[in-house]
C-alpha cells in the first residue's frame, strides 16, 4: 500500500475508534468514482460506516452542512457521525453498494421487472422536488462552493468546460467568436428562469442508492440555488442509465405535476426552460467525460461518451430552443458523426474486445 493511503487509513481507524469507542476491525477501500475523494467502508464489532477523506475543505463543509440540514427535515441523506479536527476526514452512514444505475442495467442475474422499475423511478421523481423546494428553506447557502447560485457566470463556466475539455479534445472545428456569442445568448436566456430552489447539481443514477428497498441520496456537495429543471435533466438524460423516451416523458409529466404542487406556475416555467437546461447539463457532462475519460484515461467516463452522443442526437432532433444559437447547434448536430468521436468509438471497441 502506498504510504499516503496507509496514513489515510490509519486516520480513518482513529476517528472510528474515537466516535464509536471500539476498534476498527476492517477497512475496505471503496472504488473511486468521478471525484478526488477517498472512500472506505469501516467495520467494527457494532458499527459499519463509510469514511471519507478529501483535502478540499469547502466541499467537505458543504456536504456536512447540507447533510445536517436535509436530515433535520427528514430527507433520506447519509447521517454524518463524526468529523476530525482537520475537517479532511469524516464518517457517514453506509447506504450500501447498490446504486440506481446498477439496478437499471438489468441482467439475467439482476432482474428488475418493468413494474418495479417504474415504481422505483416514480419514487425517485417524487423525492426530487422535496429536496429542491423543502430543502431550500433555511439552507445555509454560504456553504455552497464554488458559487452560491447557478447563475450566468456558473453557466458560462460549464459551457467553457465543454469547449476546452471536450470539443478541443476531439478536435472539432468551430468559429471561436460565433461560439462565444452563442454561449452568451444561451446563458442570458437560461438566466431568465427563477433561480430560487435548491439545485442538487449532480442528481444522476450513481448518486441514488437503493438499500433494502429504501432510497438514499448522496454527493450533493456541489449544490446551490438554481432552477429545478437542471436536476430533472440530470436524471432523465443520464447517459449510462439509458432511459427510454417513453420513460422520460412519463417521469417528466409526473415531476411536472409534483412541482406544481409546491410552486404555483412552475409547471409552465418547466415547459419553457427544460430543453435549455437539458442541453447545458449534457454539455457539462460531456466536459466531464472529456476531462476524466480522454485526459485522465478513466475507463468508465470514456465508456459514457457513446451513450451521451446517442442522447445528444435525440435532444437535437426533438427539442427546439427559444434562443438562437446557430454555431453551437451546428456543432452539436455534427458532433456524433465527427472523426474525433469515431476515433473514440474505435478506441472503446479495442478496450472492450475480449472482456
Amino acid at each position: 500500500m502506498h504510504p499516503k493511503q496507509q496514513k489515510i487509513q490509519e486516520a480513518f481507524a482513529r476517528l472510528y475508534q474515537k466516535w464509536s469507542g471500539e476498534p476498527c476491525l476492517d477497512i475496505i477501500p471503496v472504488p473511486e468514482s468521478g471525484s478526488y475523494r477517498t472512500y472506505a467502508r469501516l467495520k467494527g464489532p457494532s458499527h459499519q460506516v463509510i469514511a471519507v477523506h478529501h483535502t478540499d475543505l469547502h466541499e467537505n463543509r458543504a456536504f456536512i452542512g447540507f447533510a445536517k440540514h436535509f436530515e433535520s427535515i427528514q430527507l433520506p441523506v447519509p447521517q454524518v457521525f463524526a468529523v476530525d479536527s482537520s475537517e479532511q476526514i469524516y464518517l457517514q452512514e453506509d447506504f450500501g453498494d447498490t446504486d440506481l444505475l446498477a439496478l437499471l442495467q438489468t441482467t439475467a442475474t439482476n432482474p428488475l421487472t418493468t413494474g418495479k422499475r417504474k415504481e422505483l423511478l416514480g419514487e425517485i421523481i417524487d423525492w426530487l422536488p422535496k429536496f429542491q423546494i423543502e430543502g431550500h428553506k433555511g439552507l445555509d447557502y454560504s456553504l455552497a462552493y464554488p458559487r452560491k447560485v447557478f447563475d450566468h457566470q456558473s453557466m458560462l463556466w460549464d459551457l467553457n468546460y465543454f469547449k476546452y475539455n471536450f470539443l478541443k479534445m476531439v478536435r472539432v472545428g468551430f468559429d471561436e467568436q460565433a461560439l462565444e456569442d452563442d454561449f452568451q445568448h444561451f446563458t442570458t436566456f437560461l438566466s431568465q428562469a427563477p433561480l430560487n430552489a435548491f439545485l442538487y447539481r449532480d442528481f444522476q443514477s450513481r448518486n441514488i442508492m437503493v438499500c433494502e428497498d429504501k432510497l438514499g441520496f448522496i454527493d450533493f456537495q456541489g449544490g446551490r440555488m438554481g432552477f429545478p429543471a437542471y436536476d430533472l435533466a440530470s436524471l432523465l438524460f443520464d447517459a449510462k442509465a439509458e432511459l427510454t423516451a417513453e420513460e422520460r416523458e412519463w417521469l417528466y409529466q409526473r415531476y411536472r405535476t409534483r412541482l406544481a404542487e409546491y410552486q404555483n406556475g412552475w409547471d409552465h416555467l418547466l415547459d419553457r426552460f427544460f430543453p435549455g437546461f437539458v442541453l447545458i447539463r449534457k454539455l457539462q457532462a460531456l466536459g466531464a467525460f472529456g476531462f476524466r475519460g480522454i485526459s485522465e484515461r478513466k475507463k468508465s467516463f470514456l465508456l459514457s461518451i457513446p451513450p451521451a452522443m446517442k442522447n445528444l442526437q435525440w435532444v437535437t432532433s426533438n427539442y427546439h430552443l427559444e434562443v438562437e444559437i446557430p454555431e453551437l447547434w451546428r456543432i452539436l448536430i455534427d458532433l456524433p458523426e465527427s472523426s474525433g468521436i469515431q476515433s473514440i468509438n474505435e478506441e472503446i471497441n479495442e478496450l472492450t474486445t475480449g472482456e
